[in-house]
């Protein structure tokens, strides 16, 4: 009887023990997923720190002063040379006649620049700040939803988070003009996220098929998406139209999804076919200086040159293949996923292929365009990502990525700090120059509202860029070409020199470059001041930020 009870009570214990393992195999594992995920959310919300403070260190620049004021139709746009009628738009009367007169005499882009009026319509631009800090993290998370086939943000791999944050940062085409700068967002950040929001209900199909939305839905997101921007409204429109042709063919209900094709369709026929299409392309060769007449200009070509091999192979060198090759590093996950066997699937390559297909199609599209600056491929990124992020997800759990030795997990750990450390250089140095050329442009605002009234040309100091911060940010700030696309001229006749003449209330402004300024100069003294000015500019914008109290004078 003791041996027996012995027994029992042994047989106890080990289960006792078992059961005590597993309990704390279980607290570990949960405390590991509370671990990844605090990781995830402070990676995505230091991100979006960052994209706040980037926007915050960028005034209103170029676009934004010409469309701050009611489209004057009657005298070829704000964008021209010539006389106009400056009138602010402040009241939704008076954006409906500008955005009527845009569209009858310049583009079609009714939605995008009536966004971007709306948010012009301050003087501040700390709303929009806001407002386009939430739109490229919500464009992120429509990313992750869309390639995880599920509309929901719970238990995301950190690896993903780093992924999308840093491959948003380094591989978007002009970061700065496509994403940050006021009119630039407008025009192409959210025109994406419209274009993102209208494909997810499709892509949500494609991974369930049971999954639908209401059709005047489908519709209204369809016409928003269709009618947003020539290259990534066609692509939309594509892609809906791909994905219902197939669920009909599997003989699904489809009434949705024909409801937002159709829709999308609209749009973009709105969009293509607008008066204002035709007609600024008399306007820009009579009145004003926007076509080249040499090849210097990357994204575009002199008249005689337009469809003739010249202009493919200047678009070929210039910006196509910049544009492939900035997107490259988020091919890495799908081409590690394609390498590897044991946990592939029709579906999921059918999907990446598709995605991929799409990013490739933007600037394809574009080679066939009078004009192909990088920035109109921005749409292809949001594709790009959506595929990285399928591919990194099927691939970090696989035995095959799993197996790799100590040498390559060192090799590993020692690229992902070296990594990490460039990136955190990177956007250190873009702040830097950022916050640089805001301190100079309130200078030119001070100098502007100092002469409030007056008769005569107002001389403004042209803005500088210091060499060594922009060699280490490269172009994910405002590097030497955006300087071309938004400095004023020494022309007071120029259409943004006017425009912002109007918007400070001066006659006419012209600049001027500084003479024997640090930045030009190459004496050890200069280069410690190209080092020094930016990082206490940044101080200086950093301080206004926490304190309100603004100082114009650098």
């Amino acid at each position: 009887m003791n041996y027996m009870m012995k027994r029992y009570a042994k047989k106890l214990t080990e289960k006792a023990a078992v059961k005590a393992r597993e309990y704390m195999v279980c607290k570990s594992a949960g405390r590991l997923r509370g671990r990844k995920v605090s990781k995830t959310a402070l990676i995505f919300a230091g991100f979006g720190g960052v994209i706040y403070l980037a926007n915050r260190m960028i005034p209103k620049i170029a676009d934004d002063y010409p469309f701050s004021f009611v489209w004057d139709g009657d005298h070829h746009g704000n964008l021209a040379f010539g006389r106009h009628r400056y009138r602010r738009v402040r009241t939704l009367k008076d954006l409906a006649r500008s955005q009527w007169s845009h569209y009858m005499t310049w583009s079609g882009r009714t939605v995008a620049e009536t966004l971007n009026q709306l948010v012009l319509m301050k003087d501040d631009k700390i709303f929009y700040d806001r407002v386009n800090t939430a739109a490229i993290m919500s464009q992120l998370a429509i990313c992750l939803c869309a390639a995880r086939g599920r509309i929901s943000l719970k238990k995301i791999p950190a690896s993903l988070a780093r992924m999308l944050t840093a491959g948003f940062w380094f591989c978007t085409p002009n970061l700065t003009v496509t994403s940050l700068w006021t009119t630039g967002a407008a025009n192409y950040s959210w025109p994406s996220l419209m274009q993102s929001l209208f494909l997810l209900p499709y892509s949500m199909r494609y991974h369930d098929k049971d999954f639908s939305l209401p059709a005047p839905a489908a519709a209204l997101t369809g016409l928003l998406a269709g009618w947003s921007n020539e290259g990534g409204g066609g692509i939309a429109l594509a892609l809906s139209g791909a994905a219902f042709l197939r669920s009909r063919k599997r003989g699904e209900k489809t009434k949705w999804m024909l409801s937002g094709f159709l829709g999308a369709a609209v749009g973009y026929a709105l969009l293509m076919l607008a008066p204002g299409n035709f007609s600024r392309v008399r306007i820009e060769q009579e009145f004003s200086d926007i076509l080249p007449s040499d090849f210097s200009d990357p994204s575009m070509v002199p008249q005689e040159y337009l469809y003739k091999p010249a202009m493919f192979l200047h678009y070929l060198k210039h910006s196509f293949s910049s544009v492939i090759l900035r997107e490259l590093p988020l091919d890495i996950p799908v081409l590690l996923y394609f390498i590897q066997k044991d946990r592939r699937s029709k579906e999921c390559d059918t999907f990446i292929l598709v995605m991929e297909a799409a990013a490739f199609s933007v600037p394809a599209m574009l080679m066939l365009s009078p004009q192909f600056p990088k920035r109109a491929a921005y749409p292809g990124i949001i594709y790009k990502m959506t595929a990285a992020v399928k591919a990194l997800e099927e691939i970090r759990t696989s035995p095959r990525i799993l197996r790799l030795g100590s040498k390559w997990r060192r090799a590993l750990v020692s690229g992902r700090v070296i990594a990490y450390s460039g990136l955190l250089l990177n956007i250190g140095a873009t702040l830097f120059v950022d916050a640089d050329v805001y301190v100079q442009t309130q200078e030119q605002i001070r100098r502007l509202k100092e002469n409030h009234g007056k008769e005569g040309i107002v001389q403004i100091p042209d803005i500088m860029l210091s060499p060594f911060w922009c060699r280490l940010a490269g172009d994910r700030t405002i590097d030497e070409y955006i300087k071309r696309i938004i400095r004023y001229e020494e022309h007071e006749e120029d259409p943004y020199n006017k425009a912002s003449a109007a918007y400070y209330g001066v006659e006419a402004l012209q600049v001027y470059v500084p003479e024997n300024h640090p930045y030009q100069r190459k004496d050890p003294a200069a280069i410690k001041e190209q080092i020094r000015q930016p990082v206490h500019s940044f101080l200086i914008r950093l301080k206004e930020l926490v304190t309100g109290i603004i100082r114009h004078k650098r």
